[in-house]
């Protein structure tokens, strides 16, 4: 799903490389919120709580924004394009913060067969939200999402490199 996510950037961004680390940071985090399920081993966190909400999202995506950033402006080339630290930084907080609202999104999109709903406003609403269009454990939905994400950005590339066809 962080592969159909990133690909509107594609149409914003007219640089191949750009568009490439774009999609490569929203997948990164794709799963990143299912983190819950090795932290519940140690805290009290429920699977589809505080890691699958916009509390947790907003947060991270800039925390790790800036330690992403922080390490790609200290190692870029001085010769490659110099994008400026904020730019770079909004880049690539906005690449994590995609990646794990699809996840999101993919889990409200799931019927609750193994796994509470989700509250994606959690603390602040504790509406659980569910949408039931397909089963977690379907390798229908899953192999299906990811072969439509893999073909879409394939064909971005293509577009991008060889121009409109």
């Amino acid at each position: 799903m962080a592969l159909l996510f990133a690909a509107p950037v594609w149409f914003a961004l007219d640089d191949l490389k750009a568009n490439l680390a774009f999609t490569a940071l929203a997948a990164s985090t794709g799963m990143l919120p299912d983190g819950d399920i090795v932290l519940m081993r140690y805290f009290f966190i429920e699977h589809h709580g505080l890691t699958h909400s916009l509390v947790f999202i907003v947060p991270t995506a800039l925390v790790l924004g800036a330690i992403v950033a922080g390490i790609y402006l200290a190692v870029r080339d001085d010769h490659a394009y110099q994008a400026s630290g904020r730019q770079v930084y909004g880049f690539v907080a906005l690449g994590l913060f995609t990646g794990m609202l699809a996840h999101v999104f993919a889990d409200l999109l799931t019927t609750p067969d193994i796994a509470p709903p989700l509250e994606p406003m959690y603390p602040l609403l504790r509406t659980p939200m569910l949408l039931d269009v397909a089963f977690v454990k379907s390798n229908l939905w899953n192999l299906g999402t990811l072969a439509v994400g893999i073909t879409v950005q394939a064909a971005l590339v293509v577009r991008s490199y060889y121009g409109d066809i």
